[in-house]
Parts: C-alpha cells; structure tokens; sequence
C-alpha cells in the first residue's frame, strides 16, 4: 500500500485530496484522514504497518510537517526501512520550504514538486509509481472514494438557509449610444484597399462593411481623415442602436447576430482606447485579443481604494513584486501588473463581462516571450483567489468610473457614449456555503519561487 505521512492538521486539505486521488487510480493507500478506502480497517501498529504493508512511504513535506513530531517519527521508521529499498521514501513538497531548512532524514532524497500546482506534482508522482511497478487493489475505485466522502460528509454540510449576495464579472450598460451611422465611402476600390491594408486610423470607433464604414461618428467628424487617403464620404444613413441590435438592416442586408457583432466591435474598441486614456498599457495575447493593465505609479501607491458590494470601504494593489536571489548573487525583481479584459454581451445581458489578467515585467521592461508570461502567472497567481481577483476588477472598474463615480462613460464619438455601471450585476442564493474545516492560509499574491534560476525568494509586496 501507499503510506501517506503528514502534519495533522496544517495539511490535512492536500492530504485528503491527495489520498482520495490515488484511491481513484486503484492504489491502494492509506492516511489517518481517509484509513484505507475498500479495504480493511487499519491496525493500531503503524511501525508493523510501515514495516510490513507499505511499497511506497509518501512523506508531505511542508513547513510544518519538517519540524512535526508524529511525522518526524514516522519519517525515522521510514528511514530504516527504507535503507533495503530503493526510493522506498517519495518527500512531496507542498509549499515554499527552503532546501537548506530541510530536515536531514530527506535532504539527499528527490522531491516531487507540489508547490507549483497540485496537479502537476500529481502527475510527476503517478509516472513514479507506474515507473517503479507499484500494484493497484481492484478494492480500491472510484465508487469507493465515492461511499467514503457520502459517508463522511453530509449533502447539507455547511449548508445554511441564509440568504447570500453573490457579485459577478458582468457590468451592465445603463445607457446606449442612441444612434449609429453607415456611410458609404468613394472611390469604393480605393476604400476597399485601404481596408485591406489597414492603413485607415480614426479618432474614434468604426467598423468597415462592404464599401461603407459604421460609426457612431456623424460624417463631418469622419471627412479630414478620410480625404488624406483620397477618400469621402458621399452618403450616410442613420440608424437607431436600440433598432440595429435587435432587427439588422435590410438595405444592405445585415442580420440581426452580424448587427450585433458590428456593434459589440465598435463597443470593445470605445472600450480600449478609454482604457488607454486612463494610462493603461495593452498587452496582445496569442489569439489578438488585448487586456489593458497598470503600470508602475499609475495611481497612488499603486492602490486603488474601492467599495465592495457589502458597502465595505476596500483597496487592492494593481501592482507589486517579488525579488529573486539569483545565482550569481544578484538581486533581481519581478512585478506583476493587473490588468482587465472587456467583452461586450447583448445577450443573457448587455454589458460587459470583464476578464482578469496579469503581466509581468523585469527591471520596467515586459516579458515579451507569452510562454515566459504564462509560466510567471502560473506561478506567481496559484494562490489568488476568487475575492483576489473580483476585487482588482472592482478597484479597476473603480478607477475607471473616478473614486466618487457610479458610472463609467467611455467615449464613442464627440457626441455619443457607452455608459456602463460600475458595481457588478449582483445574484442572490436562497442558501449560503460554508466550509466546516478550518482552510489553509492564503499566502499574498506571488508567495512561491519561480522556475529557473531564481533560488530564494527574498521579500514579497504585501
């Protein structure tokens, strides 16, 4: 069987989980959480059991389970055991203990890295057991795991009949422009060509169709830029934006999904230069869709103060940083940036769904490699959760309204706007959650090393 040893109950959380997973591939193993699923109860002497029944001895090395007594213990029977037994001992390192602090029972011995994701220590460690040969239990399945976690937790557990508030990522749109406009451009082959070559800029949104452009814009404010192209406008019709989103348009015929599509462009594109405006940097991801994020001294302290939907006053930092000891001696920083993502929706409402996003740079200077950029977030934002990144889109969507502003306005010719509110669109559960153990610490965002030659981490923005 498979022995998991760890310190109860600092590590209990990935224990658990750990155990029930290994349990699902038929091994069979067992922890002072879980016993042994499908099969017998365990004995009372886990020295004879260390001894007799264990293949594989799963020590969870952590912080706290590297100076626990009980582990300790079971770690020295281990230990001489493991002396007949090739990689009888497997540390799994579960958080950010420095090599050095180490206990020396497990110093010598290679570690599977949990700390940077759970799931990828997971793989490394069934590869291991496939490697070494370790048998599975038929007693051991799926359906087991599922008996014990029914018998050991109720359905309603944690399950109170409160009400609970809960906020999203969609804002809505409190105002629509009320009119847009499609106006017909000549020479037409000219303006195609100059579509292709993407060699038209205006001040202000615009989609290309056909030989016509929509804009929100009236013609006058259209007419400079076009004429130093050789290009004007000689018709425009204009049209109702409540209109257009819901029936098309006949003469051309644009259908109701493509009208909304044209509309949702020039929303996201209104959308991105007011974020610009704000001072925000862009940053294009692999598919050419962009996110906007802070950068360094942008606002006060890098903080923007914020209220939440309970009414509570709030700040979060858009940016910190994490320092690296490197190799060669020298100090080196790494900050991260926050930034945010708008998608407009007509439907199941009309507004925005604002994604979250994270850039990185080193020295002032961005990470231009996307896989350099992907694996730092990885990294450094494991340990954000849901509350981390719900309150940076409300700090943002703050910024953007002003501190005192309930509603975003963001510009979509000189005399049209996109008024988006501020506070999210809040769902109310006629039940509330909540978990009966104790969960483990959040660490501050970036609390953990990164891959490469970074060995110790020095200090983290809090």
């Amino acid at each position: 069987m498979l022995f998991v040893s760890h310190a109860n109950p600092e590590d209990n959380l990935f224990t658990r989980w750990l155990a029930l997973r290994l349990a699902r591939e038929g091994y069979p193993v067992w922890s002072d959480l879980t016993k042994l699923l499908g099969g017998e109860d365990f004995w009372r002497d886990i020295e004879v059991a260390i001894r007799e029944r264990t293949a594989k001895f799963l020590f969870v090395l952590s912080k706290t389970s590297n100076q626990k007594q009980g582990a300790l213990m079971e770690l020295t029977v281990a230990r001489k055991v493991g002396r007949n037994i090739q990689d009888f001992i497997i540390p799994l390192r579960i958080d950010d203990i420095r090599h050095d602090d180490i206990n020396i029972e497990l110093q010598r011995l290679n570690c599977i890295d949990f700390s940077k994701g759970w799931t990828t220590g997971y793989g490394s460690l069934l590869k291991k057991l496939q490697e070494d040969g370790i048998e599975r239990d038929p007693r051991f399945t799926p359906d087991a795991v599922t008996k014990w976690w029914r018998d050991n937790y109720s359905v309603a557990e944690g399950v109170t009949p409160t009400p609970e508030r809960c906020a999203s990522n969609w804002f809505e749109f409190s105002k629509l422009p009320e009119t847009v406009w499609l106006h017909s451009i000549d020479p037409q082959d000219k303006f195609k060509k100059a579509v292709e070559d993407e060699i038209l800029e205006f001040s202000v949104p615009t989609r290309p169709h056909g030989t016509c452009l929509f804009s929100f814009a009236k013609a006058d404010e259209l007419s400079a830029q076009l004429a130093e192209h050789g290009l004007e406008i000689v018709h425009s019709v204009e049209l109702s934006v409540d209109g257009f989103s819901k029936d098309g348009m006949e003469h051309p015929k644009i259908e109701r999904r493509d009208a909304r599509y044209i509309l949702s462009g020039m929303f996201r594109d209104g959308f991105e230069r007011f974020a610009i405006s704000k001072g925000l940097l862009p940053y294009e991801l692999s598919g050419g869709a962009k996110y906007y994020w802070f950068k360094q001294g942008l606002v006060e302290n890098d903080k923007v103060f914020f209220t939440n939907p309970a009414g509570e006053k709030c700040w979060r930092a858009m940016v910190g940083y994490k320092s690296f000891s490197a190799k060669e001696g020298q100090t080196r920083y790494r900050n991260w940036h926050f930034g945010i993502q708008a998608r407009p929706f007509f439907w199941p409402f009309t507004g925005f769904a604002v994604k979250a996003h994270v850039a990185f740079t080193e020295n002032g200077v961005l990470y231009e490699s996307k896989a350099k950029q992907h694996a730092a977030r990885r990294s450094q934002c494991k340990s954000w959760y849901n509350d981390d990144w719900l309150d940076r889109i409300l700090a943002t969507m703050t910024f953007f309204a002003g501190e005192n502003g309930n509603e975003i306005q963001i510009p979509l010719s000189s005399d049209q706007f996109l008024i988006a509110k501020r506070t999210p669109m809040l769902f109310e559960s006629p039940v509330s959650f909540q978990l009966m153990e104790e969960q483990p610490p959040v660490e501050e965002p970036g609390h953990d090393d990164e891959e490469g030659d970074e060995s110790e981490e020095e200090e983290v923005e809090a």
